[in-house]
């Protein structure tokens, strides 16, 4: 709706008109054009009404007013204006007259003057014409203005949708170039057409609704299933608004409707190809979680030979021990003995021979002992690249399944049920973490089942700081 401009103060509104002031007498016109000129655009001058009539001919549009004289020489006032009605019908005069007849007021009337002043001029008087004439002016101009907005925006509306006017009844009474062309109808079968005609079968409620709203002077906005003349169905988004008189009678319904065919079918053609994308992620979902499932089966596999074998580890280890200790213990025996007889002041000859075969023997029992160290430190050592192997794989394998589970997540979350696929996987990954707790629980039990000497030697300094990096 077109907004009327707020009104200027009326001596803005002066200064915006210009005048052509014709008087033959020299002095009235300098003095009254020096007045005039404080309180108005522009003045121009003429000495009789043939000077004033070629001023006006040559600045016709830019003189908004003309205050003249009636008696002059060459053409008088209502001559003038005779001619310049001609060319102009509508610029407004105001006459200034030292006197009143009715031939001179029949004249004005012809020429249609819109007021006139009795000389000598009052120039209040005169300002208060001016103030009421330069206020019309700008009430004119307004209307000018918006009636050429509202040409304007028609134009555009026009151009741009369908439109279409309609009586009380329903019946078309007007139909723009736009809905003839998606028609398929002519000016003369529009004439006859009622709006429930255009409209598809499954949407003449709608139709109806519209000529109900009209009686009661209300809108309508939705969107409607329009047919053609050949029964081909297009979509419009429609906007129904009561048209009225100036009297405020009711007299139909102005209809701006957009063809929206084409946003309707693309937005059904990406959804039909958003569900086919669901269902191929779904599906490939479904195929990821059962390799997923595989992969973890066979990964409980692995654990569990990994703990049979510590298990057979943690006995070859308590029996290395064991004898280990009872060669500790006869070592200190054999050692006693040997001591003793070193301490004897003469062995004899039973002696000397026993002490002989008793060397022999300490030097077969280092060695065998020596064997044993360089068995047990090579089965440690064995031991430790086993294990730390099969934890390395293991959290290779583990991270590998996290990264397949973080795969599988972003897949599956454009899917209606992706809350239980998301519980699903969480409890795979939590199974995997689980997995890996029980490994170094292992590791664990293996620290409190060796001595310290043999755990030294699994876990070095270097492991220990290894595994506490993984840890983080």
């Amino acid at each position: 709706m077109v907004q009327s401009s707020p009104i200027p103060n009326l001596k803005g509104l002066l200064k915006k008109i210009n005048i052509l002031y014709v008087e033959d007498d020299e002095n009235i016109r300098n003095e009254l054009t020096s007045l005039l000129k404080n309180f108005v655009g522009t003045v121009y001058t003429a000495y009789d009404g043939q000077n004033g009539y070629e001023i006006f001919t040559n600045n016709t549009q830019n003189i908004d007013l003309i205050l003249s004289d009636i008696n002059m020489p060459r053409l008088t006032g209502i001559e003038m204006m005779q001619n310049i009605r001609k060319i102009n019908g509508s610029v407004p005069v105001i006459f200034a007259t030292a006197y009143s007849d009715s031939a001179f007021l029949t004249e004005a009337i012809k020429i249609k003057v819109y007021d006139y002043i009795i000389k000598p001029i009052n120039i209040r008087n005169l300002l208060t014409i001016l103030n009421d004439l330069a206020y019309s002016l700008y009430q004119e101009s307004l209307i000018k203005a918006q009636s050429l907005d509202l040409q304007r925006y028609k134009d555009v509306i026009d151009a741009n949708n369908i439109v279409l006017k309609i009586n009380t009844a329903g019946n078309i009474i007007y139909a723009n170039n736009n809905f003839k062309e998606i028609s398929g109808f002519s000016q003369d079968e529009v004439i006859n057409l009622n709006l429930t005609d255009i409209t598809h079968q499954e949407n003449i409620g709608f139709a109806q609704t519209i000529i109900d709203n009209i009686s009661k002077n209300m809108p309508w906005q939705g969107n409607i299933k329009s047919k053609t003349k050949f029964d081909d169905e297009y979509i419009v988004e429609c906007y129904a608004l009561p048209n009225t008189t100036e009297d405020g009678e009711i007299i139909g319904a102005i209809i701006v409707q957009k063809d929206i065919t084409a946003q309707i079918n693309q937005k059904r053609e990406i959804q039909t190809a958003l569900m086919k994308a669901k269902s191929k992620v779904y599906l490939e979902g479904k195929e990821t979680i059962s390799e997923l499932n595989t992969i973890i089966r066979d990964q409980s596999k692995q654990i569990s030979e990994l703990s049979a074998l510590l298990q057979q580890t943690e006995l070859d280890k308590s029996k290395l021990i064991t004898l280990y200790n009872r060669t500790q213990l006869e070592t200190k025996a054999l050692k006693n003995e040997l001591t003793e007889l070193r301490n004897q002041p003469k062995p004899t000859d039973f002696q000397a021979s026993s002490l002989l075969k008793l060397n022999k023997e300490n030097v077969e029992l280092k060695n065998t002992i020596k064997k044993l160290e360089s068995e047990k430190a090579k089965m440690t050592k064995d031991l430790q690249k086993d294990i730390f192997r099969e934890k390395i794989t293991l959290e290779v394998m583990v991270d590998d399944l996290e990264h397949e589970l973080a795969e599988c997540r972003q897949k599956l979350e454009m899917l209606n049920d992706k809350d239980i696929f998301e519980e699903t996987i969480e409890a795979y990954k939590q199974k995997s973490k689980n997995d890996d707790k029980k490994l170094k629980l292992l590791e664990a039990k293996i620290l409190r089942l060796c001595d310290k000497e043999t755990a030294k030697q699994i876990f070095t300094d270097d492991r220990k700081e290894e595994r506490t990096e993984n840890q983080e």
